[in-house]
C-alpha cells in the first residue's frame, strides 16, 4: 500500500509541472512575443553592426575604436626633427647618420636576424637532453567495518629524454638554421647598403634640383634683360611691337620655370625626408655638392666588375645561404625515414604523510624509434624539401644573371655620364658666349630679334643640361657601387 501511494504522488507531481510548462510555452508561443524574441536574436547575430550600412557608404569606426588609434597614433608618431642650429645644413655623411638612427627599414632587418638567431638556438636545442619535472599529491581515504583511514602520499618524479642519433639529421637540421641566421644577417648588410644609396640618391636629387632654380634664376635675369632691350628698342620706335610681345611671354615663361623649379625642390626635400626616416620640414637643407674637380674615368676591366659583384652582393651571399640551408633540410627530411636512437630515464620517490618510510622508482630505457608508415607523410616532407633547393638554386641563378645586367649596364652608363657632362658644359660655355655676343649687336642693331631668342633659348636648354647631367652622373656613380655591392659615401664630393 506505502509503495502504490508513493507511485501516485510521484505520478501526480510529475503532471503539475508539465501543466506549468505547457502553460509557460503557450506565452511563449503568444505572436508578440515570437516576434520580439526573433528580433533580438536576430540583433544579436546581425553583422551589420560591423560594417558601413551601405557599399557605398564610408565606415566609421566605434568610439573606442577610435580612441585606441589615437593613443597608437601618439605611441608610434616620430618626434620631429631639427638640426643643431637654425643657420646649419646637413652635408652627406650627416645625412647618413640620421638615416641609419631613424630609418625603420634598417631597424626592421635588424630584427629579422634576432628572429633567426632565436630560431638558430632553437634549432641547436635538440643536442640538449629533455628534463620533465612534475609533483604529485594524492590523498587517500578508506572505509572498512566502521573504522575511517586516511593517507597522504607525495610524488615528486623527473624523467629525461635524449636522442643521440638519428643519421645526422640533427646536426644537419641545426645547421640549416644557422645558414637562414646567416642569411638573415647578410640581408640585413644589404639593406643597409640600399639605406645608404637611397639617401645618396635623394641628396643628389635635391641638389641636382636646387641648382635647377639656380640655373632657372639665371635664365630669368636673362628674359629681364631681353625684355628690357625689346622694350627700349620699341620706344624708341627701332622695332615693332611683335618683338616686344614676345620677350614678355619669354619672360613669363621663364618665371613660371622658376616656379615649377621650386616646387620641384619640396618634392625632393620630401623624399630625403623620407630616405632619412624624419618628418619633412624646412629645417631639412644640404650642403651643395662640391664642383671643384672631374671625376675619373675607370681603369677596369667590366669583367672584374661583374665577379666582384658576385662575391661581395650581401644579397647574393644570402641567397648562398639559403641554397646551404636548403641542402641541409633535404638531409634533415630524408633522416626521417630512418631509425632514431633514444635514452632516457624516468624517477619518483613517494612519501607518507606521518610516516618515515618512503618509495623509489626509477628506469632507464634504450629504443630505437623507427616510423615504418605515417600515411607518407615524412615522404611528402622529402619531396617538398627537395622542390624547395631546387627553388633556391633557380633563384641563385637568376640573381645571378641579373646581377651581372645590371653591373654591365651601369658600368656603360656611369661612363657616357662621364662624357655626357663634359660635352653639357661645352655647350653651356659655347651658348653663354654666342648669348652674350648676339646680345650685343642687338643692341646696336646688328642681330634680330629672332636671333636674341634663339640664343637665350639655347642658353636655358644647356644650362639645364649641365645640371641633369650633373645629377646624371652622380647618380650612375652611386648606382654603380650598389650594383657591385660597395657603398661610397663621398662619392659625389668631386664631381663638378
Amino acid at each position: 500500500m506505502f509503495l502504490k501511494d508513493l507511485t501516485f504522488n510521484l505520478w501526480r507531481s510529475i503532471l503539475a509541472r508539465m501543466v506549468v510548462i505547457e502553460k509557460f510555452f503557450r506565452k511563449l508561443c503568444n505572436p508578440f512575443l515570437v516576434s520580439v524574441s526573433m528580433g533580438l536574436l536576430a540583433g544579436c547575430s546581425t553583422i551589420d553592426s560591423g560594417i558601413s550600412k551601405k557599399d557605398d557608404v564610408f565606415w566609421d569606426p566605434p568610439a573606442k575604436e577610435s580612441q585606441a588609434k589615437q593613443r597608437q597614433l601618439q605611441k608610434y608618431s616620430n618626434t620631429s626633427f631639427a638640426p643643431n642650429s637654425s643657420d646649419s645644413a646637413l652635408d652627406l655623411p650627416m645625412l647618413l647618420d640620421v638615416a641609419f638612427e631613424n630609418n625603420p627599414s634598417t631597424k626592421k632587418s635588424w630584427q629579422a636576424a634576432r628572429i633567426a638567431a632565436a630560431q638558430s638556438g632553437k634549432a641547436a636545442s635538440i643536442f640538449f637532453p629533455k628534463i620533465t619535472m612534475s609533483g604529485v599529491t594524492e590523498k587517500s581515504e578508506t572505509n572498512t567495518l566502521g573504522s575511517k583511514n586516511s593517507a597522504t602520499a607525495f610524488y615528486p618524479a623527473i624523467e629525461i629524454q635524449y636522442s643521440i642519433f638519428q643519421f645526422g639529421g640533427h646536426s644537419k637540421y641545426a645547421n640549416a638554421a644557422r645558414q637562414l641566421l646567416y642569411a638573415a644577417n647578410y640581408q640585413h648588410n644589404r639593406a643597409l647598403q640600399t639605406l645608404a644609396y637611397e639617401v645618396q640618391r635623394c641628396y643628389f636629387a635635391l641638389d641636382s634640383a636646387e641648382e635647377t632654380v639656380e640655373a632657372s634664376q639665371r635664365n630669368l635675369d636673362d628674359a629681364f634683360v631681353a625684355y628690357d632691350s625689346a622694350f627700349i628698342k620699341n620706344q624708341a620706335g627701332l622695332s615693332n611691337i611683335q618683338d616686344f610681345l614676345q620677350a614678355k611671354a619669354n619672360r613669363s615663361r621663364a618665371e613660371f620655370d622658376l616656379e615649377n623649379a621650386k616646387a620641384h625642390v619640396e618634392l625632393a626635400r620630401a623624399n630625403l625626408a623620407v630616405a632619412i626616416g624624419v618628418p619633412v620640414s624646412e629645417a631639412i637643407r644640404i650642403v651643395q655638392s662640391n664642383d671643384e674637380n672631374d671625376i675619373g674615368d675607370l681603369d677596369i676591366d667590366i669583367q672584374d666588375l661583374i665577379a666582384g659583384a658576385m662575391q661581395m652582393r650581401q644579397d647574393m651571399l644570402a641567397q648562398y645561404s639559403v641554397v646551404t640551408a636548403k641542402k641541409d633540410m633535404t638531409w634533415t627530411s630524408s633522416s626521417k625515414l630512418l631509425p632514431e636512437l633514444v635514452v632516457g630515464g624516468a624517477g619518483n620517490r613517494k612519501w607518507l604523510r606521518g610516516e618515515d618510510t618512503h618509495f623509489n622508482n626509477f628506469n632507464i630505457y634504450a629504443s630505437l624509434r623507427w616510423t615504418v608508415f605515417d600515411g607518407f607523410n615524412n615522404m611528402y616532407d622529402v619531396i617538398e624539401a627537395r622542390a624547395a633547393l631546387r627553388s633556391a638554386e633557380q633563384e641563385l641563378k637568376r640573381m645571378q644573371l641579373a646581377i651581372a645586367s645590371d653591373v654591365w649596364a651601369k658600368y656603360y652608363a656611369f661612363k657616357s655620364a662621364i662624357k655626357q657632362l663634359s660635352a653639357a658644359r661645352n655647350y653651356e660655355q659655347s651658348a653663354q658666349e654666342s648669348f652674350d655676343s648676339i646680345i650685343i649687336a642687338y643692341k646696336e642693331g646688328l642681330s634680330s630679334f629672332g636671333d636674341l631668342m634663339a640664343a637665350q633659348t639655347q642658353l636655358a636648354s644647356a644650362r639645364k643640361q649641365t645640371v641633369v647631367s650633373k645629377n646624371n652622373l652622380a647618380v650612375a656613380v652611386i648606382e654603380l657601387a650598389y650594383a657591385v655591392g660597395i657603398v661610397n659615401f663621398e662619392s659625389k664630393n668631386n664631381i663638378q
